[in-house]
């Protein structure tokens, strides 16, 4: 390595600059410890130079694996997790970089550590000290790999039903959400797979656990079950041990809105979790095994708890016409954003040319574009559900009523698609937001039209009136050998149509739109020059000239 320490060392007298070799290539020197309160101790410090320091790699002060789940901060490895080196490439020399490590060792770890000012740091990350022991007592064998929850903690101590899914090795928590329980289990791929009813006790806590306060044995957990469950959901808990016969596994789930803890406590029945070869799981019999514990319910999943407009959102039925280029790829983003339900309305089946901006690609060619785009989803986001119409829109507006549907999306850019929304709209009005690109997508538009408003009170269809440019007609391109026509564009300019598309649809599920209106991604002069000699940007447009791209509004009148 070519390093020189003997300065250091004579800055800092207790770094010991006699090299120790470790695995893989690094060198390890010792750091004399001081004098520990009691409780404080750890067995050894270093700090330690990779393979490949200071090119290519950072140095880091390693503790002993007696510090792990004893002092906070302290990964698995037993690496300190502060900001010390910086690394290579920010223009400090290897002594600076070393010089910096040693100082936040000193500073922002073992002086806070000795003083107790780091006492509380354990209920700051508490899952991360949890996910430590689970993997620490995780095998191969284990009948149980990790718990998910699909609702939120109860208000209190509640017995339910959980559902053990063979060979994946999940519990899916089974609250009251049971169709995404449902979906869940649809989604893993395993619906033929062995289903096993589980026992789980689901407890809420006030505060979350750390190494010192987390149940450590089957007596503790006991007390715990004794202490918060009824009498009559105790003996039924407790019932699977009595009756060898209808054993059961059993977990106890502990939880609040910020963490969540569980464990498969002993005496469980033999589990087969290897069809092929028939091995099986035994459970222990005296040690509870901790669980990994995983919010899928959509507060989280779509949201991470930030988002309170997702309970509405699961609530909303949206019609889609339309599965195209734009309409495939905003029902994506419309269940990644929590909605509840989307009708997918689309007769057309995937052809080649569409692959390349489309959300679906080879594997659905010549399938229904409506089937396959639900399919997809469906599997992906078990909390919406997306049903698919393999007919026209004309057909299923005039086969349908608009009484359940929330708000509508017509993104076919057909007029005979606009006028029979228009009617339908008239017999039972709802939102309706259309949404268009225009050629090379040199301008993406969306009309937000609130109850109330027609997109047409007569027989004129004013989408020309408000487009960018008023195009030639030889820019709309002809498919060989037959009569479709298209428009040319790449899936990367189609996003910009998508995110306006998807954020306004969003605006107008969650209530956020209070007056109709036209809102346009316009291209500038440069960017219609590249594409298509002689365009120009029409009056109301003419504000995006000089930029790349920008956002205008107008009033729907």
């Amino acid at each position: 390595m070519g390093l020189d320490l003997s300065r250091l060392e004579k800055e800092f007298d207790w770094l010991n600059t006699a090299p120790n070799s470790r695995d893989q290539g690094a060198t390890g020197y010792r750091i004399r410890l001081p004098e520990f309160p009691a409780g404080r101790e750890f067995a050894w410090a270093e700090l330690l130079l990779p393979r490949g320091f200071p090119d290519q790699a950072t140095a880091r002060i390693m503790l002993s694996q007696d510090a792990v789940l004893h002092i906070p901060h302290v990964e698995d490895s037993g690496a300190i997790c502060i900001d010390g080196d910086p690394g290579p490439g920010r223009g400090y020399s290897a002594e600076d970089r070393i010089r910096l490590l040693l100082f936040a060792y000193k500073e922002r770890f073992l002086d806070p550590w000795l003083s107790g000012q780091m006492d509380a740091d354990f209920e700051e990350e508490p899952l991360n000290y949890w996910l430590i022991k689970v993997e620490r007592h995780r095998s191969t064998h284990d009948p149980v790999r990790i718990l998910w929850c699909v609702d939120k903690p109860p208000g209190h101590p509640t017995l339910r039903e959980g559902l053990l899914l063979l060979p994946s090795r999940i519990v899916i928590a089974a609250g009251a959400n049971e169709p995404i329980t449902n979906r869940l289990v649809s989604s893993l791929g395993i619906m033929g797979a062995q289903r096993i009813r589980v026992r789980l006790a689901d407890i809420p806590i006030e505060h979350p656990f750390t190494p010192f306060t987390w149940p450590r044995s089957a007596s503790d957990i006991d007390r715990l079950i004794n202490g918060r469950l009824g009498k009559m959901d105790r003996i039924e808990f407790q019932r699977p041990i009595r009756d060898r016969r209808r054993r059961v596994h059993r977990v106890v789930l502990l939880r609040n809105d910020k963490c969540r803890f569980a464990y498969l406590l002993p005496d469980g029945p033999a589990t087969v979790i290897d069809n092929g070869t028939c091995r099986r799981a035994y459970p222990s019999q005296t040690i509870p095994l901790p669980l990994q514990v995983e919010r899928v319910d959509p507060s989280w999943t779509v949201g991470r708890d930030q988002h309170q407009e997702v309970s509405h959102r699961q609530k909303q039925h949206v019609l889609v016409l339309g599965a195209g280029a734009l309409g495939s790829v905003v029902v994506d983003h419309l269940a990644k954003a929590g909605v509840g339900f989307i009708t997918l309305v689309d007769a057309d089946i995937l052809a080649t040319a569409n692959i390349g901006r489309h959300l679906l690609g080879v594997e659905s060619v010549e399938k229904s574009k409506a089937e396959a785009v639900a399919q997809r989803i469906n599997l992906a986001y078990p909390a919406t559900v997306v049903t698919p119409e393999k007919i026209s829109a004309e057909r299923w507006l005039q086969k349908n009523s608009l009484t359940k549907v929330d708000l509508i999306l017509d993104l076919t850019g057909e007029p005979k698609v606009r006028w029979h929304v228009n009617c339908a709209r008239q017999e039972h009005c709802c939102p309706l937001l259309i949404g268009w690109m225009e050629p090379f997508v040199a301008a993406a538009h969306v009309c937000l039209l609130a109850f109330g408003t027609l997109w047409m009170t007569g027989t004129t269809d004013r989408m020309g009136e408000l487009e960018a440019v008023t195009w030639p007609p030889d820019v709309i391109r002809q498919e060989p050998g037959c009569s479709s026509k298209f428009q040319s564009y790449t899936a990367a300019a189609a996003a910009f149509a998508v995110a306006l598309v998807a954020e306004n649809a969003l605006k107008l599920i969650d209530g956020c739109v209070h007056a109709s209106c036209v809102r346009s991604w316009v291209r500038g002069q440069r960017f219609l020059d590249a594409n298509w000699q002689g365009l120009k940007l029409n009056k109301w447009a003419h504000e995006a000239a000089p930029y790349d791209g920008i956002v205008l509004e107008r009033p729907f009148t």
